[in-house]
């Protein structure tokens, strides 16, 4: 039967929202306690097109106007409404690029890849009174919850099945699965052991950062907005798998164990949690004893200026600054380098018996194989007359 739209009708109970409630958490605990699914709730009180909406990610939404609507049909002010949207943490936590897709800041809740369900610490919503959603749950950085020492998860226990509101029947309380109907109260996580505390004090650093709305590293004072931006680009540079080199850091030989299992085995499904924990650990461990940590960084790995800056979009100028800083820029021209001498050393690697490529040659010479412009046009050069 098809739900009739109630444009003009208010809603008739009206839970509370928890100060740190995620906005779909709070729109499914009031559909519940109408009698109605999230989707049947939305159609008949909130949107004509209320089906494709709760499919949505509600969360990420940027839409004015159904904030209005929240807050007049349930009476709250529209600054709390949109206080438990994730756009409440844009120009902190993220800058809005105004798209579909959270950034990678924001845990996405549809990705081909991970297809993460929504995350949930069992032995929190067990302590509620209310059982309900964090916003933290959703933000990358919060992979494991602090307070009960407990990874996150996203999914029931029992089948697996991932954690989405809009499947879910009505009920008493926001806590049984949608497909089996178990209480995710009783879900058992991983436990972060004794040894991996350093990954519980990053996302206390990182959550206490947001808050504020910035943090301390070295003497500087920066900007929330611009520390997790670079999170991102060093979580990307610090995922080497097995070849990571990383002084000092607790956890490396954890985080090498989680790689290879990826690549060995076929489910992904829980460690993908663990080795974000592991990366997110890794940026925090780069920003103590600053820049020490971050010098060590580039060198152990042999990074340059030029794998730090190069391809990103959103890089603060803070964050350009520092690198210039202490990691200098090679000069793309170089010495200059002759043709006969590239000749040369190609003709000593075959001599050898070695593979001919564009970095072993570069190595005998003794250049950089894709910055120094001059090595590089004149070796093309040679590869294509043999070619």
């Amino acid at each position: 039967m098809k739900c009739k739209w109630r444009e003009e009708d208010v809603f008739l109970v009206v839970p509370p929202p928890q100060p740190d409630e995620l906005l779909s958490s709070w729109l499914t605990r009031m559909a519940f306690v109408h009698g109605y699914s999230l989707t049947t709730f939305i159609s008949l009180f909130i949107s004509s097109n209320g089906s494709a909406l709760s499919r949505t990610d509600i969360d990420f939404r940027e839409d004015t106007e159904l904030f209005e609507t929240l807050s007049q049909k349930s009476s709250l002010p529209y600054e709390r409404i949109f206080q438990m949207s994730l756009r409440s943490e844009e120009a902190c936590l993220f800058e809005s690029e105004h798209g579909l897709y959270p950034p990678k800041q924001i845990r996405k809740l549809k990705d081909k890849r991970t297809h993460y369900g929504l995350m949930y610490c069992p032995k929190c919503l067990a302590e509620d009174g209310h059982p309900y959603w964090r916003k933290q749950w959703r933000y990358l950085f919060y992979n494991a919850c602090p307070t009960h020492q407990i990874y996150l998860t996203d999914r029931c226990w029992k089948c697996y099945e991932r954690v989405r509101f809009y499947k879910m029947k009505p009920s008493n309380a926001l806590i049984y699965c949608s497909k089996c109907g178990r209480d995710y109260r009783k879900s058992v996580t991983n436990k972060v052991p004794l040894d991996h505390h350093f990954g519980l004090d990053t996302i206390q650093w990182f959550e206490f950062g947001l808050k504020q709305g910035f943090f301390i590293i070295g003497s500087d004072k920066i900007k929330s907005l611009f520390v997790f931006e670079v999170y991102t680009i060093l979580a990307w540079l610090l995922d080497r798998g097995d070849t990571l080199k990383l002084a000092n850091f607790p956890m490396l030989d954890s985080y090498k164990k989680i790689c290879f299992k990826n690549e060995h085995y076929h489910s992904r499904k829980h460690r993908s949690i663990q080795k974000n924990f592991y990366l997110t650990a890794m940026v925090y461990h780069l920003f103590q004893d600053y820049p020490n940590n971050f010098i060590d960084f580039s060198i152990t790995n042999n990074l340059t200026h030029r794998d730090f800056v190069h391809g990103f979009n959103h890089m603060p100028f803070w964050f350009k600054e520092r690198v210039d800083e202490i990691i200098p820029a090679q000069n793309k021209l170089g010495r200059e380098i002759s043709e006969n001498e590239i000749r040369g050393a190609i003709k000593y690697l075959k001599n050898l018996g070695d593979k001919v490529t564009q970095e072993s040659v570069a190595k005998v010479v003794g250049c950089h194989p894709t910055i120094h412009k001059g090595f590089v046009r004149i070796y093309k050069k040679i590869q294509l007359c043999h070619n």
